[in-house]
Parts: C-alpha cells; structure tokens; sequence
C-alpha cells in the first residue's frame, strides 16, 4: 500500500512540474523591463551610454517576440524569453528578457 501511495505521489508531483505554467508578462512589461536596463546599464560591462528612452523612437522600430528558452529543462518546463529589439539612429539591439520574472538575460548589438 505504501509503494502506491509513494508512487501516486510522484507521478502527481511530475505532471503538477510539467503542465505549471508560470504567468508570462505581457509585452509592455518587457518594454518596461528593457527599456530599464537600456536606461541604467551595468558601466562595467558596457562603458557610458546615451539612451534617452522609448518615447522618441517609432513604434514600428520596435519588436517584441516571446521564444521558447533553449535547454533541455528550459523545454521541459515550457520556460520563456521575451526578446526586445529595438532600430534607431543610436542603436540597433535586442535585449533578452526572462518572460516569467523580467531578469535580464543577454544583450545583442551595439551602440553608436
């Protein structure tokens, strides 16, 4: 009796792990998120750099896509990313998000 219950326990516990879904931010988080960091970079990593916000760049210059994170637990767990990318004179980048908590993952392009 108690190997099934052990087993009933485990096999609840797997598919209560792979179907959570944690809640994912909307897109305006994500903007809200990366435009943060474009706004006070880490001056370490990335030197000074000039970024005066969103407000001044056309919407169409800027994407927002939410992709599956790579990893085998990443999958498995239905973990994701948001990927902002944004076109300007000063810029032409993406930022990498996490999706369920807005942590700064990685940054792709350069400043001018």
């Amino acid at each position: 009796m108690k190997k099934i219950l052990l087993i009933l326990a485990v096999s609840v516990a797997v598919c209560f792990i792979y179907f959570y879904k944690p809640p994912v931010l909307s897109s305006d988080a994500a903007l809200f998120h990366a435009e943060k960091f474009l706004l006070n970079p880490n001056e370490e990593e990335w030197g000074t750099v000039t970024f005066n916000g969103l407000e001044e760049i056309p919407e169409e210059n800027i994407g927002v896509n939410l992709s599956q994170k790579s990893g085998f637990w990443n999958e498995l767990l239905n973990r994701m990313q948001w990927e902002v990318s944004i076109k300007s004179p000063e810029m032409n980048s993406t930022i990498v998000l996490d999706a369920h908590t807005g942590k700064f993952i990685s940054y792709f392009g350069a400043f001018s």
